[in-house]
Parts: structure tokens; sequence; C-alpha cells
């Protein structure tokens, strides 16, 4: 994927939970789609938007390197 992204729709301070996790659930549902954004990556980068003191955003970019034809013969 070149400069492809993963964009949260709404904040996930706001996506439904349930009462036993209210408050875990959060920082966990953050932490888990950080992870999903860096695995597998390896050549990039991954930013984190926080809105007062809310992640609204992740952005993955990731670049791939091509070795030269001529080069590598």
């Amino acid at each position: 994927m070149i400069g492809g992204g993963v964009i949260v729709s709404e904040p996930i301070s706001q996506q439904p939970k349930t009462a036993a996790a209210e408050t875990a659930a959060p920082a966990d549902d953050a932490i888990n789609q950080i992870r999903d954004s860096l695995r597998g990556l390896r050549f990039g980068s991954v930013n984190i938007i926080v809105q007062d003191g809310v992640i609204i955003q992740i952005d993955r970019t990731e670049k791939r390197r091509l070795r030269n034809a001529r080069t590598s013969q």
C-alpha cells in the first residue's frame, strides 16, 4: 500500500462500550488499532493524531523499496 492510511471514523471514546469494560475499552481499542497499523510495516511511518486527549486518527504510510534492474544484474 503506497500512501495508504487508516482513519478512525469517530473518536474512540464515543465508540460503543460494555458497562464492565467502560474505562479500559478506549485505551485497548487505540492500542489494538496502532498494533494493526504497525503489523507488517517494514519501511514507513505511523502517525497518531490526538485532540483533547483522545486519539482521533491513525495514519499509516508505507514505502516500497524498488531495486534498480541495471545494478542487480
